[in-house]
């Protein structure tokens, strides 16, 4: 029975919207159909819904799942410093059909990036779009219960410092990288303070470094023997290079972000009092 309702969907498919072939496999007819279901209210959207995984970090959640076979990564984040996003995978799930994210100032999910099938075809797009609100709100609202009801443990103490999981035992007995250690941390720690102002990819990068991976890699070079540790010293260093360059990579654009709010307060200023600096001039 199963095998004969597919083979008569795919039917009325090719017999009345033949257009749809071009996202047929990304997103098959049945969950198009459910998605419309669930945005009309006449289904509820964690029918279906399996999440996979939820990584909770200082600013944010990331969480992975799938929904009728599509899988969904969301980042719903704990204050205003993330925009909520919500990213779609198709059939396989290798492949981005979509990324969306919540823009305040229009109070909506609008996408960032869609496949050029779902762009084509506005219909396509738009139910998309309007899937991704409900989803969201309804992994949200997930996360917010989870949170009440105590089960997340990863955050439990946000007074603690920042750089708690960077201690490097190894560099205590290396006074020269310890001292370059130290500056990294305060140079990322700035970089930390002045997250809002980041482009959203920064932001995760930033936080992802300082929450995973560096703590990771920390964690791995511990578990080497002393003699390993040594003999290994030059992949910490050039693991240290590449920290720094991310770092500065980050203060390049602050400066560069400085010199044009300069250039354009400077800007201001001349066009309003121009003439009025000329008058004087020519008194002069």
């Amino acid at each position: 029975m199963e095998n004969l309702n597919s083979f008569m969907l795919e039917n009325l498919e090719r017999t009345f919207m033949p257009h749809t072939s071009e996202y047929q496999r990304y997103i098959d007819f049945q969950t198009m159909r459910d998605m419309k279901q669930v945005i009309k209210g006449k289904r509820p959207v964690y029918f279906d819904l399996d999440i996979e995984e939820l990584v909770e970090m200082k600013k944010r959640y990331i969480m992975d799942g799938f929904w009728n076979g599509v899988l969904f990564s969301a980042v719903i984040p704990k204050s205003n410093t993330f925009r909520g996003t919500l990213e779609f995978y198709g059939k396989p799930p290798k492949m981005l059909l979509g990324r969306f994210e919540w823009i305040e100032e229009e109070k909506a999910f609008l996408p960032t990036f869609l496949k050029e099938e779902f762009t084509r075809k506005k219909g396509l797009g738009g139910t998309l779009r309007d899937f991704s609100e409900v989803l969201f709100k309804h992994v949200n609202t997930y996360v917010e219960h989870m949170e009440v009801s105590g089960e997340s443990t990863t955050f439990e103490h946000p007074e603690e410092p920042i750089f708690e999981d960077w201690d490097f035992p190894f560099l205590e007995n290396h006074p020269d990288l310890q001292q370059e250690w130290t500056t990294l941390k305060e140079r990322t720690e700035k970089q930390f303070r002045r997250m809002e102002e980041l482009d959203i990819e920064e932001q995760y990068a930033l936080e992802t470094m300082m929450d995973k991976d560096v703590p990771d890699f920390i964690a791995s070079f511990q578990r080497l023997s002393d003699e390993n540790k040594e003999n290994r010293k030059h992949e910490l260093i050039e693991t240290m290079y590449d920290l720094q360059k991310f770092i500065e990579t980050l203060e390049r654009k602050e400066e560069e972000s400085h010199t044009q709010n300069f250039a354009r307060s400077k800007g201001i200023i001349a066009s309003k009092y121009n003439k009025e600096d000329e008058n004087f001039l020519s008194r002069k």
